[in-house]
């Protein structure tokens, strides 16, 4: 009979803090796309003013960034991003 030890290590998960985010946002129905930017309200009245010019009021929207696992009992210092 083999036995297996298993160990349970706590993780947490944390935006990296060397990276910006990054907002995106699209009409769904048409090709129209907002000006991706590091700030999220600027893509949001992007679409506010292409809705109130065509009347199209269904977006996506995206938030895109980094973030890293820390294990318990190791350190916090985020790694590289390559």
């Amino acid at each position: 009979m083999t036995r297996a030890v298993v160990r349970h290590v706590a993780h947490t998960i944390r935006t990296h803090p060397n990276t910006a985010v990054r907002y995106e946002a699209g009409c769904q129905r048409c090709a129209w796309t907002a000006v991706p930017s590091s700030e999220g309200a600027i893509v949001d009245e992007q679409c506010l003013v292409h809705a109130g010019r065509s009347n199209h009021r269904v977006f996506t929207r995206a938030m895109t960034g980094y973030a890293f696992v820390v294990r318990e009992g190791e350190s916090d210092a985020p790694p590289p991003v390559r």
